[in-house]
């Protein structure tokens, strides 16, 4: 029987089979300065997963025709040997948000995968990344490092909304937060976290200039946004979250190719504009429906920056493409 994957499912591949080839380029650097024996066992583990997701998903891809993608490599995008950027704790922090986005992307995924053994992948790759996100958990609690929870009080008897006050936000009296909205702005800032650890060490350590500029731009613009919801926790009385500034070293040496960066540049920019959009559909508040319509757009602008400069120096792999047709 002809193995004939549809187009979304051959182009999902494609994508995870690079996203898991520049990830293994991160941990092999972690690995190589990860002084706590937990946090080694996690990157150890992720890079079974990451290897084994590349290994079968080239398998799968190439048994549909298709050239293999140039993608990342040990030997040309990372240098291991060089001064650590960041402390074990950063690094579990990272791979504990990373491990977040695992789950999101494989499950999204899954939902739109029809061809039995594409099915049968992608349902092993949310499998293993829930039990990774599950392990990195408990670590991350057991230090102490985890984020501070938010409660709300036990609903004795439902009710009906009887006002559209509830929607207002812009001006007057505004009503507390729901907790699907809690929710979304805490994860928001997780990631928006990561994306300003990422960049600003991106930054320090990126040789083009052009590089250099995105990301200390992507920093301005990912602080800007810590604040903005650090202080919607602020005005209900939801705790901080912590930040990893002081967990940064001063090393400017790169362990990573800056075609590598850049990649991991736009795939923070992706995953922000899929995570807005999903918390875009859920928030009810005017003011926070705005705010993630505005970050969306915003990412968006980034985003294209990005991709421009990837295609001027020639970094920017070309994903499968639909038969040209003459018109």
């Amino acid at each position: 029987m002809e193995f004939k994957p549809t187009a979304g499912e051959i182009s999902n591949l494609w994508q995870f089979i690079i996203a898991n080839q520049a990830h293994l380029c991160l941990l092999e650097y972690w690995g190589h300065h990860a002084e706590d024996e937990e946090l080694n066992r996690i990157i150890e583990q992720s890079k079974k997963i990451a290897t084994q997701i590349v290994e079968d998903g080239l398998s799968l891809y190439k048994r549909a025709g298709f050239a293999p993608p140039i993608g990342f490599s040990l030997k040309s995008d990372v240098t291991k040997e060089v001064p650590r950027l960041m402390s074990d704790k950063l690094i579990l922090f990272v791979l504990h948000v990373l491990s977040e986005y695992g789950i999101y992307g494989y499950g999204l995924t899954l939902g739109k995968t029809d061809y039995p053994e594409v099915l049968t992948f992608f349902e092993t790759c949310l499998k293993n990344s829930t039990d990774l996100y599950r392990m990195i958990t408990e670590i991350v609690h057991k230090k102490g490092y985890g984020h501070q929870p938010v409660y709300i009080p036990v609903v004795k008897e439902p009710e009906m909304i009887e006002h559209h006050s509830f929607m207002s936000g812009w001006w007057g009296d505004q009503r507390q937060l729901s907790g699907i909205e809690i929710d979304n702005l805490i994860f928001s800032l997780r990631g928006v976290i990561l994306a300003k650890t990422m960049f600003m060490i991106f930054s320090q350590i990126a040789k083009d200039p052009k590089v250099q500029k995105l990301c200390r731009r992507g920093k301005k613009i990912a602080g800007k946004r810590v604040e903005r919801f650090q202080s919607f926790n602020t005005a209900e009385n939801i705790p901080f979250q912590a930040t990893f500034e002081s967990e940064i070293t001063d090393s400017s040496i790169s362990p990573f190719s800056d075609r590598l960066i850049m990649f991991q540049v736009l795939s923070l920019a992706q995953i922000a504009i899929a995570r807005y959009g999903n918390a875009l559909s859920f928030v009810v508040r005017r003011d926070l429906s705005s705010l993630f319509g505005f970050l969306i757009v915003e990412t968006g602008t980034f985003l294209d920056d990005g991709l421009n400069l990837m295609i001027e120096y020639k970094w920017m792999e070309q994903p499968p493409m639909a038969t040209h047709r003459i018109k």
